[in-house]
């Protein structure tokens, strides 16, 4: 992984330091072998696997050994800025980030508010944030904002509701929820900073990327921008391209279940039927509870009917190659997530014969018999 040094302000630093907000963690023995490099390896990965609490634990570290470096400096009004490792100054963001899927929000707040002091160009430089769009990582997040939006008067769920939202490039729904902080907390710091970074983050939007986007230089971009890419190509209905990205990310880093499923997903657009299945069965073998979350595919096209359209042509493709197991898993899989259980589960139900298959169609088997058992009981 190749780090930058980030430019950022000293003196303001150093007056924010002096008001006593920071700590450093008392037990950090076993972490102290590793370098700043090795610790955000291990956190990106370890967030990208969805263990948070492991992820929280090394992006912690970094953000005492960032803390550290600032203390050693001396307030100096004649150096306005010094360079820091990235590592270090992107740590406040991680643990923030962990600490929203933990559904730590006061801390992770606290974190983030740090962050932007400390960079205040974090909006500037990442425009939008893949796992944020992704809606089996940060729905049921939203979800639990949401509700305590509606009964508690507590800010910070409506903040990171929009912090959540900038970053999906959603900026109608960002507004609103900075706006309502802003109707009664004027002087809010987190509200006003995103709000200002409003208008400049609409212009960078998925759109204009792709039309500067070359793929001659794709070798140069990092697996998070291959991603970023692929995802605003899928939405644009280019599933060539955003599969060709895909399996270039996959290519440079094996391990994340979400890009295995979202190149089986350009596969299927495309109508590679069986390519699609090997796809997505690698990403259920990485990660299988990427399927607990109730997450409707279709919403991940620009336009849903092209998903109807193509979903059309697999029935018929199953119905004249009934022995085509892939296939079918393939059926189920789609009919899983749009959740049409029944019809998922009758596809199942007929390829647990076959060894490779076996796995990940009990799994969602077994799935679909527990969300039926969840399902709310009238009162008698």
């Amino acid at each position: 992984m190749q780090l930058r040094n980030l430019v950022v302000p000293l003196f303001s630093l150093l007056l924010w330091m002096s008001a006593g907000r920071i700590g450093w963690a008392q037990e950090k023995s076993d972490l102290s072998k590793f370098s700043n490099e090795e610790l955000l390896v291990r956190a990106e990965r370890t967030f990208l696997m969805r263990n948070f609490t492991a992820s929280e634990k090394y992006y912690r570290e970094l953000d005492d050994r960032l803390l550290k470096r600032l203390s050693s400096l001396e307030p100096s009004e004649a150096q306005e800025q010094i360079e820091l490792d990235e590592e270090l100054v992107l740590a406040p963001f991680g643990l923030g980030h962990s600490l929203i899927y933990l559904h730590r929000y006061s801390e992770a707040l606290q974190a983030i508010e740090n962050g932007l002091k400390i960079y205040p160009d974090w909006a500037n430089n990442h425009a939008s944030l893949l796992f944020f769009q992704d809606p089996l990582f940060t729905g049921p997040v939203l979800t639990d904002l949401e509700r305590q939006m509606r009964s508690t008067r507590d800010q910070a769920p409506w903040l990171l509701h929009g912090y959540i939202h900038f970053f999906s490039d959603n900026f109608r729904e960002a507004s609103k929820s900075f706006s309502q902080v802003l109707s009664s907390d004027k002087g809010n710091f987190l509200a006003n900073y995103f709000i200002q970074h409003m208008e400049l983050a609409q212009r960078q939007n998925p759109v204009a990327r792709l039309e500067s986007f070359n793929e001659k230089e794709t070798d140069k971009l990092p697996v998070d921008e291959l991603i970023d890419y692929g995802s605003s190509f899928f939405k644009n209905s280019d599933y060539s391209m955003a599969a060709k990205l895909f399996k270039r990310a996959i290519d440079a880093k094996q391990d994340i279940p979400v890009v295995h499923i979202a190149y089986g997903d350009s596969l299927f657009a495309l109508g590679k039927f069986e390519e699609a299945t090997q796809a997505i069965l690698k990403g259920l073998e990485i990660y299988p509870k990427y399927a607990e979350s109730r997450i409707n595919r279709r919403d991940f096209y620009g336009n849903p009917s092209e998903f109807d359209s193509q979903l059309q042509r697999l029935e018929n493709y199953v119905h004249k190659h009934p022995t085509n197991l892939s296939a079918r898993f393939l059926l189920g899989y789609n009919y899983f997530f749009i959740q049409d259980y029944d019809k998922a589960d009758e596809q199942f139900q007929a390829v647990l014969t076959n060894k490779s298959l076996y796995s990940s169609a009990r799994y969602l088997h077994d799935l679909i018999q527990k969300f039926s058992s969840q399902k709310v009981k009238k009162p008698l």
